[in-house]
């Protein structure tokens, strides 16, 4: 296929053969949890086109639709769930929605639902949680995310937990879906330094800075904002998908770097992000009960940077 132009934080993307593809479809492998076992140690993420009700994800895009309009940020020239945004509107980050609007039940019933829990027992041999606490982005056009590791924000606990990224819609590439870099879970530079770092806890011999900020590491915990330089520096495609669709899960580990390509469209694109784990280990307390208290107040640390 022909590519479009394709940028990540505004910087364009190298579209070789050597530098950026596709993710792998795994869902020949279900059944077999060596072989999912093995995929993820080396390449750093499971896809799973489809494995999701497409319908019970097209439900959840309604319900959030129309908070979005009732919020004012919705064309009203076009239909709700194409979820057109209004000229110079601006929304990203929307937790509120996921935890705490009409659209919340109908989200869990998609990602913490029989079907998936199911799933991360087998994966992680043994019965598995899910955080309380849910992640609900909805991305006016404009840049995406910039690169990150999940570790830096929900490291607390154990180190086996893995992210599900959920998008909530179709979603070809101008929409601007997630991007991973193949293999860099595996990065030991990486794990040796960035992965090591909370962006809750404050050095208090640098005035309160967090110790991501302390280390150059700009946007509250990424791990810089220019993904083309990144994927050179660790190796590795940048890999994706020609169009996520309503029902496709992605699963990753807190260790794999990820971001999303910019939203060139009119559309806002949606998508949740939940965290899974044996319930046997320590869980992050950021993140659990029956109000997880989240970043920041009482949850930061202090120590000598």
């Amino acid at each position: 296929m022909t590519l479009p132009r394709l940028t990540s934080g505004g910087l364009e993307l190298d579209l070789s053969a050597e530098s950026f593809g596709w993710l792998r479809d795994s869902n020949d492998a279900i059944g077999d949890l060596q072989e999912l076992r093995t995929r993820m140690a080396n390449d750093g993420y499971l896809f799973l086109p489809g494995f999701y009700d497409r319908e019970e994800v097209r439900a959840v895009r309604r319900s959030i639709c129309q908070v979005l309009e009732d919020d004012g940020l919705l064309d009203p020239d076009f239909p709700l769930e194409a979820a057109m945004a209004k000229p110079g509107i601006s929304t990203y980050f929307r937790p509120d929605i996921a935890n705490g609007s009409a659209a919340r039940p109908l989200l869990e019933r998609v990602i913490y639902g029989e079907k998936i829990m199911a799933f991360f027992s087998e994966f992680l041999g043994g019965p598995a949680m899910h955080y309380t606490f849910t992640w609900l982005r909805t991305i006016a056009p404009g840049k995406g995310t910039y690169p990150h590791c999940d570790v830096v924000y929900m490291g607390r606990g154990t180190a086996n937990v893995y992210t599900a990224w959920t998008p909530l819609g179709d979603v070809p590439l101008e929409v601007g879906g997630l991007i991973v870099v193949e293999g860099s879970n595996r990065n030991e530079e990486l794990r040796r330094s960035y992965c090591e770092m909370d962006v809750d806890t404050a050095c208090q011999n640098l005035g309160g800075k967090s110790q991501t900020d302390s280390a150059g590491h700009p946007m509250f915990g990424a791990i810089g904002v220019d993904m083309p330089g990144l994927r050179k520096r660790l190796g590795g495609r940048l890999l994706t998908a020609p169009e996520y669709r309503m029902g496709d899960l992605l699963i990753f580990s807190i260790f794999t770097v990820h971001g999303s390509l910019d939203n060139s469209s009119r559309e806002i694109r949606m998508s949740s992000d939940s965290r899974y784990q044996l319930a046997s280990e320590p869980a992050d307390e950021r993140w659990i009960g029956e109000t997880p208290p989240g970043h920041g107040g009482a949850m930061v640390r202090e120590m000598i940077c």
